[in-house]
């Protein structure tokens, strides 16, 4: 077993998420393949937005045994699951990030630059509970994704001094 292998397997934030993702694949009747647990690993430790094509090339040692396909299928099967989020954040692609254990939150997306910037803001919360119960519903989740540009202003990953 590599070093990385062995980092991620001790983490016992780790070690739950992949316990989770191991009991939804039993209760599918779903195989626990050895291509399914590398993925799932590597999601888990990954703790940013990410899409199909960077997990990807986190993955490059392994592409003769994981194709793109097979990405695809894994990131399906753990979103069904409930272990990540999909995003559409007005891409041709998706965005991705595994929510156990993470606080709920709120994006703003830079349409320039593609930064996404993670938020809590209690009073926005507050609000959309009241209005919800106002309306006569009950929340069961939401997404707040606020579009707009950054400037690219230093700081910021995709910033030059060209820009």
């Amino acid at each position: 077993m590599n070093k990385k292998a062995d980092k991620i397997n001790h983490n016992p934030e780790i070690v739950k998420e992949m316990e989770i993702f191991n009991e939804f694949l039993k209760k599918k009747d779903l195989k626990i393949t050895s291509q399914r647990m590398l993925v799932a690993e590597t999601i888990f430790s990954i703790h940013q937005h990410f899409t199909a094509d960077s997990l990807l090339e986190l993955l490059k040692d392994h592409r003769d045994e994981i194709s793109k396909a097979t990405i695809y299928r894994i990131l399906s099967i753990m979103v069904e699951a409930k272990l990540l989020a999909e995003h559409d954040f007005g891409k041709d692609f998706k965005y991705y990030e595994h929510i156990i254990g993470h606080e709920h939150h709120d994006h703003i997306i830079c349409t320039d630059c593609g930064r996404i910037v993670e938020f809590v803001v209690p009073e926005i919360e507050e609000m959309q509970q009241r209005v919800a119960q106002e309306k006569g519903f009950s929340i069961q989740g939401h997404r707040l994704n606020i579009y707009g540009s950054c400037q690219k202003k230093p700081g910021c990953e995709f910033w030059t001094k060209k820009s």
